[in-house]
């Protein structure tokens, strides 16, 4: 953690004074620039830290960014599987009669390109973090198996940041983002078989495809409303305040993607 602390101090001079004009600007609707100068100070200052510190020669390889072949490879099969990921889930809820079907009746190309920028963003940025970086420094002093669940819980209360009457409210969303980042992980650890009389590699393409998969689908369904809720079943079931990580049918869906990304990452 000295080193995100240190990234803050480090960044503060330029990210404060550009939050605070791009909130007045937008009345607080967009505020972008900002973390992504934050994000772009972690990056560049990453491998002097994974050099000095650890220290480490190779600090990219560490982190997951090896065999570009194989790694994009690997990203797209696992973006392919969380947008079906997506799909699987909301047709279940569709065939169940549990959702009705909305067509999209305006902006689908600007939502999908919308869609495409988010998700690859996100999961590159994200699994960076979490899954390259936070993961490595875990294990350096953990056991693969604490590693994965002490990631998974920062990872939840990363995101699950909010007034406490909303925490209240969503609570299992909790659960859905623990599970998912235990999934992540479990994704980042498949192997991948290497040149004859080496080790085995992992990277972090399938964690990256698979969480940008997940955020594209969603993504799609979430701003055009694709998928609503007949109330045949009560919320907790499909999805308090309509995320899918915060019902009984979400946790379903994450708790197999949990057994498949753990089953590969375990041949």
């Amino acid at each position: 953690m000295a080193y995100l602390v240190g990234i803050i101090i480090l960044a503060a001079p330029i990210v404060l004074p550009l939050y605070h004009w791009e909130y007045v600007t937008t009345d607080g609707q967009s505020v972008i620039w900002a973390p992504v100068t934050l994000f772009l100070t972690f990056v560049i200052c990453l491998p002097l830290w994974m050099r000095r510190i650890h220290p480490n020669c190779v600090p990219w390889k560490a982190l997951g960014f090896q065999r570009p072949r194989r790694w994009w490879r690997s990203w797209g099969y696992a973006f392919i599987a969380g947008v079906i990921g997506i799909v699987l889930l909301y047709g279940l809820q569709l065939l169940l009669g549990w959702g009705n079907w909305q067509i999209p009746v305006q902006n689908t190309g600007r939502f999908l390109l919308e869609g495409s920028l988010v998700g690859v963003g996100v999961g590159l940025a994200e699994e960076l973090l979490f899954r390259g970086w936070l993961l490595y420094e875990l294990e350096q002093d953990c056991t693969a198996a604490i590693a994965l669940w002490i990631n998974a819980v920062i990872f939840a209360i990363a995101h699950f940041i909010r007034p406490l009457s909303a925490i209240l409210a969503t609570w299992p969303q909790f659960v859905g983002l623990m599970l998912l980042g235990a999934a992540l992980v479990w994704a980042r650890r498949i192997p991948h078989t290497a040149n004859r009389g080496q080790p085995n590699i992992t990277t972090l393409g399938a964690a990256a495809g698979l969480h940008g998969g997940l955020v594209f689908a969603y993504y799609q369904v979430d701003v055009n409303d694709l998928v609503v809720a007949t109330g045949q079943v009560p919320e907790w079931v499909t999805g308090i305040d309509g995320n899918p990580l915060a019902g009984l049918l979400g946790l379903a869906f994450l708790s197999v993607i949990c057994c498949v990304t753990y089953r590969a990452s375990h041949p």
